[in-house]
This record gives structure tokens, C-alpha cells and sequence, in this order.
């Protein structure tokens, strides 16, 4: 398992270098690759009064004589101040982004020193610390008893499910049952059905006389 972790751990460092984000530079490809597949394609309607047109004429309601004007606003470039907005908001939401990734940057440099330290310089103080706080100590290194709960609550009761309704119930009950049903069915008429066959000619003459006179009687009192 260490192997495989210092395996991914590589590829995710190298991994993380395909996005770089805007605030250094790069493009970040990987956040907008869907973005083609959302895009919206505007279609015309095919009656023209619902089309959009930019710079479309429309009627003046305030002056009230029926005379469309053009819209002024249409079709013309973002003014300074516009611009200049977006420019401030794009420069704070870089900062905010830098701010961060070098918080959680220090933040696992962090901790990386403090495993340095306790498991490779100073090994007599992680001991005291997990004797000092042995129930934190048995709970981190029982993972949470993530594993123990996941055992008691899913792996179980499918166990006992399985074994209950799959295996004794339609596996040894319905199906292995309907099949030794079957197989008893029939070796139980063989069984009665072979006593008939006794190898004896008085026998089958017998029954052979006697079939024929319930024949006869059944055609008689018809």
C-alpha cells in the first residue's frame, strides 16, 4: 500500500501542473473542458416577430406616438468604467485565489515538518502525546472505526441476508427443493410402478384378465 500511495502521490503532484490556474498564468483547461457540451446554441424561431435582433428597434412607450427608436444601448462596447470593474473584480478574485493556494500550500508543509518530527527526530514525544490523549490516540489509529461500523451496518446484514433468503431460502429451499421434489416424484412412482413388473406369466395373464373384465363391466353399465 505505501508503494501504491508514493505512486499517486507523484502522478497528483505532476497531475495538478495539466490545470494552473489563472492567477499564475496558465489557462486551466480542465475546469472549462465540458464547457462545449453545455453551450447554449441560440436557434430562430421561425416566425421573425420572435427573433432577437440586436440593435432591434422598439416602440417609445413614454412618448406615446407610436414611432420606434432605436435602442442605444444595443450593439455598443462596455464603457470604461464597465471595464475597469471587471478588471477590479478579476484582480481580487486573483489575490483571493493566491491567498489560498498559499494557505493551504503552508498548511501541508506544516504538517509534513510536524510528521518529520514526531515520527523521524523525536519518536519518545509522539509516545507521550498518544499517552497523554489515548482515547484521541485509539480513535486515529482505529481510523474512526469507520471500518468497524461499515461491517456491523452493511457487511452483515447482507451476509445474513444472503444467507437467509439467496442460499437456504431460494437456493437450498425453492430450487434445490423443487429439484429433489421432482427426483422423488418420480423415483417413488417407480418404485410402485416396478412391484407390477414381477417377471411371473400367471401374473400378467391374471392382470391381463382382469383388466379386461373391468373393461367390459365399465362398457356394461354405461
Amino acid at each position: 500500500m505505501a508503494l501504491a500511495l508514493i505512486i499517486l502521490a507523484v502522478g497528483s503532484v505532476f497531475a495538478g501542473l495539466v490545470g494552473i490556474p489563472h492567477a499564475l498564468g496558465g489557462s486551466n483547461r480542465i475546469e472549462a473542458f465540458l464547457d462545449p457540451a453545455f453551450e447554449a446554441h441560440e436557434v430562430a424561431p421561425a416566425n421573425p416577430e420572435f427573433q432577437v435582433v440586436p440593435g432591434r428597434l422598439r416602440e417609445d412607450a413614454s412618448a406615446g406616438q407610436g414611432r420606434p427608436r432605436e435602442d442605444a444601448s444595443a450593439g455598443q462596447p462596455p464603457t470604461t468604467e464597465a471595464a475597469g470593474g471587471h478588471e477590479a473584480v478579476h484582480e481580487e478574485s486573483a489575490g483571493t485565489e493566491l491567498l489560498l493556494m498559499a494557505l493551504s500550500s503552508g498548511i501541508a508543509v506544516a504538517g509534513i515538518l510536524i510528521a518529520m518530527y514526531f515520527w523521524l527526530w523525536n519518536r519518545a514525544a509522539s509516545a507521550r502525546i498518544a499517552r497523554s490523549v489515548a482515547g484521541v490516540y485509539t480513535l486515529l489509529l482505529n481510523k474512526y472505526y469507520i471500518d468497524e461500523l461499515y461491517d456491523a451496518v452493511i457487511v452483515r446484514p447482507i451476509q445474513k441476508g444472503s444467507t437467509v433468503l439467496l442460499w437456504r431460502g431460494a437456493d437450498a429451499g425453492l430450487i434445490d427443493g423443487a429439484v429433489n421434489g421432482v427426483g422423488k416424484a418420480v423415483r417413488g412412482t417407480s418404485d410402485s410402478v416396478r412391484r407390477l413388473q414381477t417377471g411371473s406369466v400367471r401374473a400378467y395373464a391374471a392382470s391381463l384378465f382382469l383388466g379386461v373384465v373391468v373393461i367390459l363391466g365399465w362398457y356394461l353399465t354405461r
